[in-house]
């Protein structure tokens, strides 16, 4: 009986050490999709022949993206602190999806006047802010799970996204 009581009282603490374990891991593969998002993103943009029909395609990106972050900001939110381990993979993926964001950002302003020949300028822009909303949301989560060292480079990294995003608004 002594046990039983024993392992009753232990196994939610264990459910809990399990559940911190699948969330940080979670994080990592949200940070994964939301990679792969931008680079779809990307690959359509360049891909886009300036047709409104075709454009659907690029809303489609967008709003899985969106839902992609919201998604990485609840589980990062969720998580505990990250492991060392867990905090350099997250500010390695971080650091490397910063450029990507950065080249998605820049070929789609090379495409503002077929987006504004489809009469969509002020449906890019608001999606921008939300996106560069969504991404300071989850910069900032990680920030506050990860070790200090790798929260400051994920500050610089949150810095070069923001300053992307706020050129690409400012271009539509």
């Amino acid at each position: 009986m002594m046990l039983l009581k024993f392992w009753a009282a232990l196994l939610p603490c264990l459910c809990l050490v399990a559940a911190g374990l699948v969330v940080k891991r979670s994080v990592l593969s949200d940070l994964t999709t939301i990679t792969s998002d931008v680079q779809t993103l990307d690959k359509d943009v360049n891909g886009w022949d300036g047709t409104l029909i075709t454009a659907l395609s690029l809303l489609s990106d967008v709003n899985t993206l969106e839902s992609d972050l919201k998604t990485a900001i609840s589980d990062t939110e969720a998580a505990s602190d990250f492991s060392t381990s867990d905090s350099t993979a997250a500010t390695n993926d971080i650091t490397s999806l910063s450029p990507i964001i950065t080249t998605t950002l820049n070929d789609l302003v090379s495409k503002k006047s077929e987006i504004a020949n489809i009469g969509e300028t002020s449906t890019v822009q608001s999606s921008l802010k939300t996106l560069q909303g969504l991404s300071d949301q989850l910069t900032t989560a990680l920030e506050a799970k990860v070790a200090s060292d790798d929260a400051t480079t994920i500050q610089f990294a949150a810095s070069a996204i923001n300053s992307a995003f706020a050129s690409a608004i400012s271009a539509f």
